[in-house]
């Protein structure tokens, strides 16, 4: 549909706004020209009109040389291509009806094609209700949704929209290309340069770069920066898998942590319990017993019967205090080791907090 070949723009000998372009767009693509403020993208969109000669190269539309064509020719072509201009270019006199159907005048449409064809502009772009109203009393949105009707007013090929979204609030610029995305589906050829990053990252549509005057990218289902779409998959899930290794180390360390607390609450309660049967028998018991035993064994060698010491009615006294004595010290473990284990509970607390 459209080819341009080896293009370039000189104003005068220093500046050079175009260098060396070419490229092909075919019928019904959906395109987007973007890149920075003086990059070159409107100079190119004013030859594609013929609003501009280029200074070397030559420009095809339906394998015609634009470049060749006389001044009748020019106003043919301009009928064959609908443009959207960032300021509208609405005449202020006329309503949003009358702004539409000038355009159909000057393309030698008859009044009863004009009366047809307006209302169903109107209604593609959403604004039936806004038939009378001059552009003075229309918003930014509404402005430019008359401008799209007016472009397509005589069924163009080929759809040419400059920064048409540079002067509207987010939500009425994607109004705009949603209506511009519904034309392209019926099957007109879309060129819109566009600032709006999000827009251009969201639709996924052919992406044309420019920079410095120069053709820099030409990806089809790009994005706006230097990053493809494959690219940007790809960081995306590099940055889950780093995510996931993140948690995956928490996870571990806090294992790690858990263990060794683990480990070193058993140490800690060792100390009480080895302490505990050499305090657990007091030693005048063990005294005892082993006099006892002492003395039978001495009566035995003699040949004598065991007789009960004298000493047995104090038996009882010395039992009970031996038995307060050891119920004391029973008494005193015990505490020992709750006071122990408080302590262990704190060591625990300080080691995980």
């Amino acid at each position: 549909m459209l080819q341009i070949i080896s293009v370039s723009k000189n104003y005068g000998p220093n500046i050079s706004a175009l260098k060396d372009i070419s490229l092909e767009i075919q019928d019904g693509e959906f395109v987007f020209l973007v890149g920075p403020s003086g990059s070159g993208k409107t100079t190119l969109i004013r030859m594609l009109i013929r609003e501009e000669l280029p200074s070397t190269g030559k420009i095809f539309f339906h394998d015609e040389d634009i470049t060749r064509y006389n001044r009748r020719q020019v106003y043919s072509l301009r009928r064959k291509i609908g443009v959207i201009f960032q300021d509208y270019k609405l005449i202020p006199e006329l309503n949003a009806f009358e702004n539409i159907a000038f355009a159909m005048e000057a393309a030698g449409k008859s009044d009863k094609e004009i009366k047809e064809y307006v209302p169903y502009l109107l209604d593609i772009v959403g604004l039936t209700n806004r038939t009378n109203f001059f552009p003075r009393q229309l918003s930014g949105g509404e402005k430019q949704r008359v401008a799209i009707a007016r472009a397509m007013a005589n069924n163009p090929k080929l759809l040419i929209a400059d920064e048409p979204t540079g002067n509207l609030d987010p939500d009425s610029a994607w109004d705009i290309v949603q209506i511009l995305s519904k034309i392209n589906n019926w099957g007109t050829t879309v060129l819109m340069s566009t600032h709006g990053s999000d827009i251009v990252n969201s639709l996924h549509k052919r992406v044309l770069r420019m920079e410095d005057g120069a053709l820099v990218r030409d990806d089809f289902r790009g994005s706006y920066d230097e990053v493809d779409e494959f690219s940007l998959k790809v960081l995306s899930e590099s940055g889950k898998q780093a995510e996931a290794a993140s948690e995956l180390v928490q996870e571990a360390t806090k294992s790690a942590e858990d263990s060794q607390a683990e480990e070193a609450t058993p140490e800690l309660e060792q100390t009480p319990t080895d302490s505990q049967p050499e305090e657990s028998v007091p030693p005048e018991h063990t005294e005892q017993t082993e006099e006892p035993k002492a003395s039978l064994k001495e009566e035995r060698l003699k040949g004598r019967k065991t007789e009960k010491p004298k000493s047995d009615s104090l038996t009882p006294q010395k039992n009970k205090k031996k038995k307060s004595k050891t119920k004391k010290k029973k008494e005193s473990l015990s505490l020992l080791k709750k006071l122990k284990k408080r302590k262990i509970l704190k060591i625990r607390i300080n080691y995980i907090l």
